[in-house]
């Protein structure tokens, strides 16, 4: 992760998306058993078929490991978001620090990006004034593509946090119903 904010770079290192997926899956499983309202009798993959009675354990059990998993995700997510957005933080409290604290040196006009004059001299000059000018135009083209990184951050932590607790909640309930 670098020093310099990007909303287009995924704020999750791998290890996040591997805890993120596994909580998406176990909140899936206990989201569905809580909706149908039907502990499981059997675990058809271990083989192993539980009384009536013992259904109640199991949904404890359910629900412990959507838990861990569920925190486990959101306690790593929640430092890496911090570590993300920090840098964009940053720069939003200096420039309110330099307008409120040294209004006398700074005022909005500082913190406008206004191109310099090219020196018509210097073909380097030129040029990175072109590539300039091109790349804002293009990215004022494109915005409408560039906005849906806010349907991908919403998939990316508001999804599996919300779905993490309905799934615990429906869960929860019934077991406590059960």
């Amino acid at each position: 992760m670098s020093d310099k904010f990007s909303i287009y770079d995924s704020p999750f290192s791998d290890e996040t998306k591997v805890l993120r997926r596994n909580s998406l899956l176990v909140s899936g499983i206990c989201l569905f058993i809580g909706i149908t309202g039907e502990l499981p009798s059997k675990f058809a993959l271990l083989g192993v078929s539980f009384s009536t009675s013992q259904q109640n354990i199991i949904g404890w059990f359910l629900v412990a490991v959507l838990a861990y998993s569920f925190l486990h995700f959101i306690s790593n997510a929640s430092v890496e978001i911090a570590k993300w957005v920090h840098p964009f933080l940053k720069i939003v409290s200096a420039k309110k620090i330099m307008l409120t604290r040294y209004s006398h040196a700074f005022d909005e006009t500082d913190f406008l990006n206004i191109p310099g004059m090219v020196n018509e001299q210097d073909k380097n000059d030129m040029q990175a004034d072109a590539f300039s000018t091109a790349d804002w135009k293009i990215t004022n083209k494109l915005t409408w593509l560039y906005r849906m990184i806010y349907i991908k951050l919403a998939i990316e932590i508001v999804a599996p946090v919300a779905l993490g607790g309905w799934a615990m909640v429906q869960l929860l309930v019934l077991i406590t119903r059960h």
